[in-house]
C-alpha cells in the first residue's frame, strides 16, 4: 500500500512558514535574560579590580601632601612677665608658668632656694590679669593653697597684718610650714617658721601671694622681704603700661644681710665628738 500527498493536502502550502507569536516571545525573554547574565558577571568581575587598584589618596606624593598640610604649628616657649633678682638668696631662681585659665589669665611661680636646706628660701605665685579669682577670698584658705602647691603644709599661721610696698599694701603673717610627707604636714620634722604674703590689686587686676623663709627656723625679717618685694619688676616685654609703672625696676644693694657668725655656726652640723684614747 502506498500513500500519496499532493500539494493541495500540505498545511502550509499556501505560504511562507512563520513563527508561532509564543515562540517569538520566548526567544525575546532568553535574549534577555542572557543580557542580564552577562552583565552581572562583568560587574562581578570588576568590582574586586577596582578595589585592589589603588586611588590617588594612596599614592606616596598624596600622602605627603596632607601630612604638610595638617602638621601642628610650633607652640611659642612661654616667658615670664616678672622678674625679682636676689642672688643673695639663689642666683638661678626656677621660673615655672600654670596653664591658662579660662578667664585668660596666667599664672607665674618664681622660687629661690629650697625649703629644706636651713638657708633663706622664697617663693613667689604672680597672677595677672586676675579676672576671675583664682584662689579662696580668705586670707587662711588662700594662704593654705598657695603652701600645697608649694609641697608644704600649714602648722601654724598667725593674723595678718599690713606690709606697705610700692605696688600696695600685702597682708603678711607668720606661719609655720613643714614638709608634706604622703599629702599630710609633718608637725615634728622639717618645720621652719616663714612669712605668708599676699597682694591683691584690683586697679592692676593682679595677685601676688607666697612664703619667704629667714636662716635656721627665723622668718624672714619683715623689712627684708619688703624690700624683695619691692625689686619685682614688670618686664619692658609686657604691653601692660600700668603694670610697668608700678612695677619699675630698681637698682640698689641685696636686701638680705649676711647672717651673723653666730647664727652661720648654728646652722651648721655639729662635729662629732672623737672617742677619748687611753
Amino acid at each position: 500500500m502506498s500513500l500519496s500527498v499532493s500539494g493541495d493536502d500540505l498545511p502550509y502550502a499556501a505560504g511562507p512558514l512563520r513563527a508561532r507569536p509564543l515562540g517569538n516571545l520566548a526567544a525575546v525573554s532568553m535574549g534577555v535574560v542572557a543580557l542580564l547574565v552577562l552583565a552581572g558577571s562583568l560587574a562581578f568581575v570588576r568590582a574586586p579590580q577596582q578595589q585592589a587598584a589603588p586611588t590617588p589618596a594612596a599614592t606616596p606624593m598624596a600622602r605627603a601632601t596632607p601630612a604638610a598640610a595638617t602638621a601642628p604649628a610650633a607652640v611659642p616657649e612661654r616667658t615670664a612677665a616678672f622678674r625679682l633678682e636676689a642672688p643673695e638668696i639663689d642666683k638661678n631662681p626656677k621660673i615655672a608658668f600654670d596653664p591658662p585659665l579660662p578667664s585668660g589669665g596666667r599664672q607665674e611661680t618664681h622660687t629661690f632656694g629650697a625649703f629644706d636646706n636651713g638657708r633663706p628660701y622664697l617663693r613667689l605665685d604672680i597672677l595677672q590679669p586676675a579676672g576671675e579669682k583664682l584662689g579662696n577670698s580668705d586670707f587662711f584658705l588662700d594662704v593654705a593653697r598657695h603652701a600645697a602647691r608649694a609641697g608644704l603644709g600649714v602648722v601654724r599661721i598667725g593674723q595678718p597684718t599690713p606690709l606697705v610696698t610700692r605696688a600696695g599694701a600685702f597682708e603678711a603673717a607668720e606661719i609655720k610650714l613643714s614638709l608634706r610627707e604622703g599629702g599630710v604636714a609633718a608637725a615634728a620634722a622639717g618645720e621652719r617658721s616663714c612669712l605668708a604674703v599676699r597682694l591683691v590689686n584690683a586697679s592692676l587686676s593682679m595677685e601676688m601671694a607666697g612664703v619667704a623663709c629667714g636662716v635656721g627656723t627665723k622668718p624672714m625679717d619683715r623689712r627684708a622681704l619688703g624690700c624683695l618685694l619691692d625689686r619685682v619688676y614688670y618686664l619692658p616685654s609686657g604691653d601692660n603700661r600700668a603694670l610697668a609703672r608700678s612695677f619699675p625696676r630698681l637698682e640698689g644693694p641685696g636686701c638680705l644681710a649676711a647672717a651673723p657668725a653666730g647664727e652661720a655656726e648654728a646652722t651648721k652640723p655639729a662635729p662629732k665628738k672623737r672617742a677619748a684614747r687611753h
